[in-house]
């Protein structure tokens, strides 16, 4: 499947070039085509947090920081060529602490989420081995437990400060100048830490399993 997709890509371009067909500069810059290369043969992949490094999720509203030492995530990344950059890949499931290892928070509480449904990773441009981009879709459920019971929530939007290095495979995201996740559905005791319209963001590095191989011209 993967071999027909790129040799399509292949075809088609041929034959654009034997009918003549060309494109200006401008044009040729909108039509940029990206192409992912999946080791792997179901074109799946996972992602952890590189080791020795935190997640952060910060409520810019309030101030609250929620830190997670161990994070995890299994998406796929099918391989050929797009028309664009946008959904290079996509992020299956995700998870920030596990029951075992919970992440941490203000007021000596515990924290997990998990995320509600699929994420797509984008990139907007390339240069030498790096992609930047955004990650849309995030929708995740977060509970924390503290002295004074369980609080829950919703966090919902978009990263948009994002790069992906191909010599390393990490994928790292780092907080948004402008915040672009939102904090809504809170209920329980969340003694002021989420509120509901509250803004937050999200700060991590992952290391991508296989290694992929992202390029544009």
């Amino acid at each position: 499947m993967r071999r027909i997709t790129k040799l399509s890509a292949i075809a088609a371009a041929a034959l654009l070039g034997a009918a003549g067909v060309t494109a200006t500069n401008a044009s040729a810059a909108a039509q940029a085509t990206w192409t992912v290369t999946n080791p792997a043969a179901d074109d799946t992949f996972t992602a952890v947090n590189v080791a020795g490094t935190t997640a952060v999720l910060t409520n810019k509203s309030t101030g609250a920081q929620v830190t997670c030492r161990t994070i995890s995530a299994t998406g796929s990344a099918v391989d050929g060529v797009r028309a664009s950059g946008a959904g290079l890949a996509t992020i299956q499931t995700a998870n920030f602490g596990s029951s075992a290892a919970k992440c941490s928070g203000p007021l000596g509480s515990t924290w997990v989420a998990v995320s509600n449904a699929p994420m797509t990773l984008n990139g907007t441009t390339y240069s030498a081995g790096v992609t930047k981009g955004t990650i849309t879709g995030i929708d995740v459920k977060l509970t924390g437990t503290s002295l004074v019971g369980t609080c829950t929530a919703r966090i919902k939007g978009s990263a948009n400060t994002g790069s992906y290095t191909n010599s390393t495979g990490v994928l790292e995201i780092l907080n948004d100048a402008t915040p672009a996740l939102t904090i809504s559905e809170v209920s329980g005791s969340c003694a002021g830490l989420l509120n509901n319209g509250n803004v937050a963001t999200f700060s991590a590095k992952y290391q991508v399993t296989p290694v992929l191989t992202v390029t544009s011209p």
